[in-house]
């Protein structure tokens, strides 16, 4: 940002009723509020800790966050942080961007934008000169970076979440997982994880981070010589009782029983 100046333009073209860069200070804080139009934040430069539904999230340099209307949240910032911002507040929507959120974007989401950080400098430069020219180059880069956002949704990203939901759970197969630490380090809102995991893989986090847990016990009964303790042990169970009783309930027999079955049919 052009002298770390902080600026803000109103009524740059339909549907974008302000575009602003922020540069903001150490130690900076927003309490709790809501909008009523959707809210862009990329971040240029430092750390901005964004905190909704109860949890907080990290955003640095490159990184987008989209927020719906009306979703309560807080900002703040040790480190200081600048932005660039949009808010989509005006009624009429004839090009379609904001029905276009309303389908794909209905909860709070982070997204990796740091290829088009290159943009930046073309949307400052445009946003200064402010021209009628100007209005129509600076829409068109934000129309674009819509689409782009919601195309990285509904394509790409679907197959980079899923490797990072895996690989995150196969992580921490001995840890207790919660919905909350899921959410949290794929940066996306509960409610969405969980309806992104049931379209993916038919069940909850949850239901999918027992399975993985069902299917690591498994497969260290049928090809390791560990001991039910040590598999207790090594899938964070509280002890061979509660390991027992889990895997009987989801395979119908328990770990010895299931050891005896492999071992016999080999």
């Amino acid at each position: 940002m052009e002298n770390n100046e902080s600026f803000m333009v109103y009524n740059v073209a339909e549907p974008y009723q302000e575009v602003n860069f922020y540069n903001r200070a150490q130690n900076w804080f927003m309490p709790e509020h809501h909008h009523t139009y959707y809210q862009f934040i990329w971040v240029i430069d430092g750390t901005l800790l964004f905190t909704i539904g109860g949890e907080e999230y990290t955003l640095t340099r490159g990184k987008i966050c989209i927020t719906p209307p009306l979703q309560p949240h807080s900002l703040r910032s040790t480190t200081g942080y600048c932005q660039f911002g949009i808010n989509l507040q005006t009624p009429k929507d004839t090009k379609g961007m904001i029905g276009l959120l309303d389908a794909y974007i209905p909860d709070f989401i982070i997204i990796d934008y740091s290829h088009n950080l290159d943009l930046l400098p073309v949307l400052e430069k445009e946003s200064r000169g402010f021209t009628k020219l100007s209005k129509i180059k600076i829409a068109n880069i934000l129309d674009g970076l819509i689409v782009s956002c919601v195309e990285m949704i509904m394509n790409g990203n679907e197959v980079n979440f899923k490797n990072h939901l895996l690989t995150f759970l196969n992580k921490n197969l001995n840890q207790k997982i919660t919905l909350s630490d899921v959410s949290k380090e794929l940066a996306i809102s509960q409610s969405h994880l969980e309806r992104l995991v049931r379209k993916e893989f038919g069940c909850g986090v949850i239901d999918l981070y027992n399975q993985l847990r069902i299917n690591k016990a498994c497969s260290y009964l049928s090809a390791s010589y560990y001991t039910i303790e040590n598999i207790s042990e090594l899938l964070g169970f509280y002890d061979t009782s509660h390991f027992s009783h889990f895997f009987k309930q989801k395979i119908k027999m328990t770990p010895t029983e299931y050891r005896k079955h492999k071992n016999w049919t080999k």
